[in-house]
């Protein structure tokens, strides 16, 4: 799969604009406590708390984006699952991925399911449930990502980016991460489809082919 260069920046931008926040709240706990701030408990705490953040969306940008997910070009269901949990640890959004759920599959597989979670949540203004079903049929593996709140909705920028024909000077930092994951998933036989449900939910569904079903 080759990637223009303008997907990486865009990609680099993403990862810098979603660390920037925890990584600033360390800083502020550090200068609190320097300072001789009351609380000196309060500050090591926002220090802990905001560095266990960037941590762990800095494992799940790693499995999402990069080779995190698995170094021999597999990885399973449960480590994307843990990269998911951790992703979502701290915010709105609850995560309902079953921990009976687990397989071997090609690391852009897991790239794409990933990338999906992270897609799911974002369509959650208000907060919400991202819910994911696996089954495995004839056809190969089928992927559901349901996003579950109030507001659901998915972007207009997003479903520009994971439209046929999407073009990459067309991207921002905002909505690479649907394109990206779009062309991991053609890459390895499938696609990304998204829409609407009855109760408002937003979803997303993929059909990996078996080739990428280990």
């Amino acid at each position: 799969m080759q990637v223009d260069l303008r997907v990486a920046q865009l990609l680099s931008s993403r990862l810098c604009h979603d660390l920037v926040g925890p990584i600033g709240a360390v800083n502020t706990g550090l200068e609190l406590f320097q300072e001789g701030f009351d609380d000196d408990e309060k500050a090591l705490g926002l220090v802990a708390d905001s560095a266990g953040e960037a941590s762990r969306r800095l494992t799940f940008f790693r499995g999402a984006f990069g080779f995190g997910a698995g170094d021999k070009g597999e990885a399973t269901l449960n480590e994307a699952r843990n990269l998911a949990v951790g992703l979502l640890a701290s915010g709105k959004v609850a995560l309902d991925w079953p921990e009976d759920a687990d397989a071997s599959l090609q690391t852009s597989a897991v790239k794409v399911i990933l990338n999906m979670v992270l897609m799911a949540s974002e369509s959650l203004p208000r907060g919400g449930a991202v819910g994911i079903d696996f089954a495995v049929l004839d056809e190969g593996l089928g992927v559901a990502v349901t996003a579950t709140g109030e507001d659901a909705r998915l972007r207009e920028d997003l479903q520009s980016a994971l439209a046929e024909g999407a073009a990459a000077e067309d991207l921002t930092a905002r909505n690479v991460h649907g394109y990206f994951a779009q062309c991991l998933a053609r890459d390895s036989g499938a696609l990304i489809e998204h829409s609407r449900g009855l109760g408002g939910e937003i979803r997303f569904a993929v059909m990996f082919p078996p080739a990428t079903d280990c």
